[in-house]
C-alpha cells in the first residue's frame, strides 16, 4: 500500500516479549495522540542467535549466575514463543483501545529492521521494559534547528498520561532561543547539553520513563547508545536521510 494512502502507524519493536509488554502502554498513548494504528514487530536478533550458537553458550539470570546450557534451536523456540505472546497482547490491547493493529516477526537487527519497515507519518517505538514507578520523568530531546511539533506535543501528552514531569534536553546553541514548538511548553525544565556524551550522561542520571527524540538521526547518538543510557522506551520518527 502506498504510504500516502495508508493510516499512520506506531511501530512497537522489540527483541523479547518482556520489553514489548513493558512498552505497550506508552505505544497506545502515542497511537492515540497522533491518530495512528498500533503495529508490533518482534525481531529475531541475529547477534543473539549467533551467541546462542557458541559451543559453551549459557543463559544467565539477573544475578549473573549461569542457569543452563542453551542452543540456537532453543533460542529460536523462545523467539517464537515471545512472538506469539507479543501478538496476542498487542491485538488484545489495541482492541481495548479501539485502535487498528497489525503484527509481524522478522529476523535482523532491531534498529535496521524498524527503520526499513517505517514510512512517512509513522513513529518508531523501541521497546524497553522500565516500570513507571522506577522512573522520574519524561524526556524530550529537542532538535538544534526546529523540533517536530507532533513529537513535542507527544512528549507533553506522555508526561501527562504517565504522571511524570517533562524535561527538555536541547543543544547548547538552542537553549537561549526556544524554537516555536517549545515556546508553548510551560513549567518544564529545559536543560542544555554541549556534546553527545553530555546528553548520554544526562539520560543516565535522569531515570526517564520514556525518551522522545526529535530531529535528524545524524544529530543524535546511535540508537543503541541512547537505549543503553536511558534504559527505557525510545520514540523516534523514521530517519528522513534514508529512503522509506
Amino acid at each position: 500500500m502506498n504510504a500516502a494512502k495508508r493510516p499512520a502507524r506506531v511501530l512497537l519493536g522489540a527483541t523479547c516479549y518482556t520489553d514489548a509488554e513493558g512498552t505497550m502502554q506508552i505505544a497506545v498513548l502515542a497511537a492515540r495522540e497522533i491518530g495512528a494504528e498500533l503495529h508490533g514487530l518482534l525481531v529475531v536478533d541475529e547477534s543473539i542467535l549467533a551467541a546462542a550458537s557458541a559451543p559453551r553458550a549459557r543463559s544467565v539470570g539477573f544475578s549473573g549466575a549461569r542457569i543452563a546450557q542453551i542452543s540456537a534451536e532453543q533460542m529460536q523456540a523462545a523467539f517464537r514463543a515471545d512472538a506469539r505472546r507479543f501478538r496476542e497482547q498487542l491485538l488484545r490491547t489495541a482492541r481495548g483501545a479501539s485502535l487498528g493493529a497489525g503484527f509481524r516477526q522478522e529476523r535482523g537487527r532491531l534498529a535496521a529492521v524498524l527503520e526499513q519497515g517505517a514510512g512517512a507519518g509513522d513513529l518508531i517505538v523501541y521497546g524497553f521494559r522500565r516500570a513507571p514507578r522506577d522512573s522520574d520523568c519524561v524526556i524530550l530531546i529537542a532538535s538544534a534547528t526546529d523540533p517536530a511539533p507532533r513529537l513535542t506535543a507527544l512528549a507533553a501528552h506522555l508526561s501527562e498520561g504517565l504522571g511524570k514531569p517533562l524535561i527538555v534536553l536541547v543543544p547548547a546553541q538552542t537553549a537561549e532561543v526556544r524554537p516555536a514548538p517549545l515556546a508553548g511548553l510551560a513549567g518544564v525544565d529545559v536543560i542544555a547539553f554541549d556534546t553527545p556524551e553530555a546528553l548520554l550522561a544526562r539520560l543516565e542520571r535522569c531515570r526517564p520513563a520514556v525518551v522522545v527524540a526529535s530531529g535528524p538521526h545524524a544529530a543524535l547518538p546511535p540508537v543503541v547508545r541512547l537505549l543503553d543510557a536511558a534504559r527505557c522506551p525510545l520514540i523516534l520518527e523514521p530517519d528522513t536521510a534514508l529512503p522509506v
